[in-house]
Parts: structure tokens; sequence; C-alpha cells
């Protein structure tokens, strides 16, 4: 019964596999926090056309107590 060691070229491709997942597992995290910050930042379009026509004081929007 032959037992296997890890040799020099397992120990290549465990380091080539862990680069490649540290650097697709990063570039899809840089994508989603943009593709976040880009639809959620101050120039959203849907928030013009979804919000109200005029600015209205708080008031008459928050009834505390009341």
């Amino acid at each position: 019964m032959k037992l296997n060691r890890r040799n020099e070229r397992g120990e290549a491709s465990a380091a080539v596999v862990l680069v490649l997942s540290l650097l697709l597992g990063g570039g899809a995290a840089a994508a989603a926090v943009a593709t976040v910050v880009s639809t959620q930042g101050p120039g959203d379009s849907s928030a013009v056309q979804s919000g109200p026509k005029d600015v209205l004081p708080p008031d008459q929007i928050l009834n505390y107590g009341g």
C-alpha cells in the first residue's frame, strides 16, 4: 500500500486555488458594493419620481401624541 504525500505540485495547486478564490470573491464583493452605492446614492432618480411633490413640514407627516 502506497501512501501519497502532499508534494510540491499539490501545494502549488492549492495556492493557485486560494489566490483565485480570493480574487474572484473580492471582485464579486466590490461589484456588489458598487451596485448598492450607485442605486442608493443621493443621485437616485427613483426617489425624485416617487417622493412628495412639495416639501412638507415634519409635524404634518409625523403625528406624535395626538
